[in-house]
C-alpha cells in the first residue's frame, strides 16, 4: 500500500497498486483523488513505512547469522567423525600383537646355525648357490608389523584432520559471533 496525499486536505490515503490509474475517495474529506499510474505510484512512500524495510533487513541478517552456525555444526560433526575414526585405528593398532620382530628372527637363525655342524652348513650353502634364495612372500610377522604401523599412521592422519576441523569450527564460531555482535 502506498500513501497518496489528498490534493484537497493533504491527508494521505492508503492506495494498493491494483488501483493505479483509477480514482478513489479520500478517507478524510470524501473528495475524489486521481490515483497515478503504477510507475508514479511506486515513487510514493509506503503505508508500512520503515517497519517493512526493517523486517526485511532483519530476516536477511538472520539468514546470514545462521550460516556460521550451520558451518560450525558441520565442522564439529566432521571433527567428531574423524576423531572416532582415529580412535578405531588406534584400538586396532593397540590390539595387534606381533609374535616376533626381525631382530628376534635373526637371533633365532644365529642360534640355529651355532648348533648345526660344519658339513650341514656347507650343504646348505651349496644348495643356496645352486637354487638361490626364493622367498615367495614376506614372513607373517613382517606382514603383521606393517599392518600395525599402517593402523598407527591412519590414526595420526585422522587425528590431524580432526584437529584441523576443530580449528576451522572455532574460527567459524568466532567469526560468526563477531559479525553477529
Amino acid at each position: 500500500m502506498y500513501l497518496l496525499p489528498c490534493p484537497h486536505c493533504e491527508v494521505p490515503a492508503a492506495v494498493s497498486p491494483a488501483r493505479a490509474g483509477d480514482r478513489i475517495a479520500c478517507p478524510h474529506c470524501g473528495q475524489e483523488i486521481a490515483v497515478p499510474k503504477l510507475g508514479e505510484l511506486r515513487q510514493l512512500p509506503t503505508a508500512e513505512g520503515d517497519e517493512t524495510v526493517e523486517k526485511s533487513n532483519a530476516r536477511a541478517a538472520e539468514g546470514r547469522a545462521n550460516r556460521p552456525t550451520v558451518l560450525f555444526t558441520a565442522l564439529g560433526l566432521l571433527a567428531a567423525g574423524l576423531f572416532l575414526a582415529a580412535a578405531f585405528c588406534a584400538v586396532n593398532w593397540a590390539t595387534i600383537r606381533i609374535p616376533m620382530t626381525t631382530e628376534g628372527h635373526i637371533d633365532e637363525f644365529r642360534q640355529a646355525y651355532q648348533e648345526v655342524s660344519s658339513a650341514q652348513m656347507i650343504r646348505e650353502w651349496e644348495e643356496i648357490n645352486r637354487n638361490g634364495v626364493d622367498l615367495p612372500a614376506m614372513y607373517q610377522y613382517r606382514v603383521m608389523e606393517l599392518d600395525k604401523w599402517a593402523w598407527l599412521r591412519n590414526a595420526g592422519l585422522f587425528s590431524g584432520a580432526g584437529l584441523l576441523a576443530v580449528i576451522g569450527a572455532v574460527f567459524v564460531g568466532r567469526s560468526g559471533r563477531a559479525s553477529g555482535a
